[in-house]
């Protein structure tokens, strides 16, 4: 009986005081499927709204007129419209509304109504965060900048009708991408759509007032070929005509290799004897050596810092010993460094059967003089190899090849004012290996008219 008590009484009181507790919960708003009285999302209120009603009544609130405006970005005379929509901007009313959902739904009944209460009375406000899709964001400031991009322009110098002509350089435009990422983020979060395209200014490395500093002459050298090759005449042409122009920049490195390209027949390079190994063989592009030696001594003379070079391995006969240079392909090449405070330009070309080679620049001292000096400190001789050919009437000598002596050289290069010797340095030591010659001497015996007689008579007799 005691406990039948026990449990009535308490059934009493959770009525009595559950009972106003659900009724003040049911006043205050908050069903399971409602937001709670006093909530407000971007001063919108949402009260007693399901998510669905709130998410609909935001985005026609928010989102669709957002969807109708435009982001304008502008540089100079051009505009570029962007519908928003096409950006991804968008107000996150979603998670807005999850976080209206979930006010005062926490903690037990006592708590809820506690919290229900407090937002009746105070009501609190979520802002929407505005959102937008960066990728699409870039890619549209790519194709703008595929645009407005414009590569700077070196200035250029020529040489014509025996003066030179420059044109002015001209500076170049690139936006600013990741300014304008930054701008436009902030413009859609501003809602202040118009934005101005940063853009950078970039200067061209070569300028005209450097250009218009070369004025004279500094160097020059020429090397004599012989135009009966015809071959290698055009290679030395095709080879000149590629270095003629070049401009070097202080401190630029020159590559013979780089200022030719590959060496193919597709540029209109032949065979012509090359030294491989000590021995002159057919190659193509053969005889661009007697170009890129020409250039070497312009160097020279100029006062450049040589900073790669190698002689052929035989003596050549357009240079004295230790004043030529080779190349081959890419390991082999020819260095040197503008160590002047001016710009060079070359200018290269054949005329009178002579490979000539000149260096421009700037105004130089008069008074100072570059010589360039070799000397062959030892002599090897060589030997000629004389084969007996059968096939050649006797006495008959046909030379494959000239013999030529191996000589070890030394070069210098010596710099005077008005006279007097002011630096002396050692440019190389070189060794260029013997090479026998190779005759052929006839053994065939060639009968005489006399001989010829003799031996009809002998026929007839038999």
């Amino acid at each position: 009986m005691q406990n039948k008590f026990k449990i009535a009484l308490i059934s009493f009181i959770a009525v009595v005081f559950i009972t106003p507790v659900l009724l003040t919960l049911s006043l205050l708003g908050g069903n399971n499927d409602k937001i709670c009285k006093g909530v407000y999302i971007n001063n919108v209120y949402v009260g007693d709204k399901t998510k669905n009603e709130a998410i609909s009544l935001l985005d026609a609130k928010f989102n669709k007129p957002l969807y109708e405006k435009e982001l304008v970005l502008k540089y100079n005379d051009k505009e570029y419209r962007i519908n928003l929509k096409d950006l991804g901007v968008k107000f996150n009313v979603e998670k807005a509304v999850e976080q209206a959902y979930a006010i005062a739904k926490e903690g037990n009944m006592l708590k809820q109504v506690i919290d229900r209460f407090k937002l009746k009375n105070n009501g609190i406000n979520i802002d929407l965060e505005l959102n937008y899709d960066e990728s699409k964001i870039e890619n549209i400031i790519k194709k703008i900048s595929r645009e407005i991009n414009k590569q700077p322009k070196n200035a250029t110098i020529n040489f014509v009708n025996g003066k030179f002509v420059v044109k002015e350089e001209e500076c170049g435009i690139k936006v600013d991408e990741s300014s304008l990422i930054s701008m436009i983020s902030e413009s859609i979060k501003g809602q202040n759509l118009y934005v101005d395209i940063p853009v950078i200014v970039e200067k061209p490395k070569i300028k005209a007032e450097d250009l218009r500093k070369i004025k004279t002459k500094i160097s020059s050298f020429s090397t004599k070929y012989s135009s009966s090759d015809i071959n290698r005449v055009g290679n030395l042409k095709i080879a000149a005509e590629s270095i003629n122009g070049t401009l070097i920049m202080p401190g630029e490195v020159f590559s013979m290799n780089k200022v030719l390209g590959p060496r193919v027949a597709a540029k209109g390079y032949k065979e012509a004897p090359v030294i491989i190994n000590g021995t002159l063989v057919p190659g193509l592009a053969g005889g661009i050596c007697q170009v890129t030696t020409t250039v070497y001594n312009a160097a020279l003379l100029a006062n450049l810092q040589i900073l790669e070079r190698r002689p052929h391995g035989l003596k050549v006969a357009y240079v004295p010993p230790g004043r030529d240079a080779t190349i081959s392909g890419n390991s082999i090449d020819l260095k040197f460094k503008n160590t002047t405070n001016f710009p060079i330009y070359i200018r290269a070309w054949l005329a009178n059967s002579h490979v000539n080679v000149v260096f421009y620049g700037a105004n130089q001292d008069p008074n100072i003089k570059v010589v360039v000096e070799s000397k062959v400190i030892e002599r090897i001789p060589t030997t000629t190899e004389y084969i007996k050919d059968p096939t050649l009437p006797e006495g008959e000598k046909i030379i494959e090849a000239k013999p030529i002596d191996g000589v070890k050289s030394v070069t210098y290069r010596k710099v005077y004012r008005n006279g007097i010797l002011i630096k002396e340095e050692l440019i190389s030591k070189d060794y260029y290996k013997p090479a026998k010659g190779k005759v052929r001497i006839g053994t065939k015996k060639v009968l005489t008219q006399l001989d010829k007689t003799e031996e009809q008579q002998n026929k007839a007799e038999e």
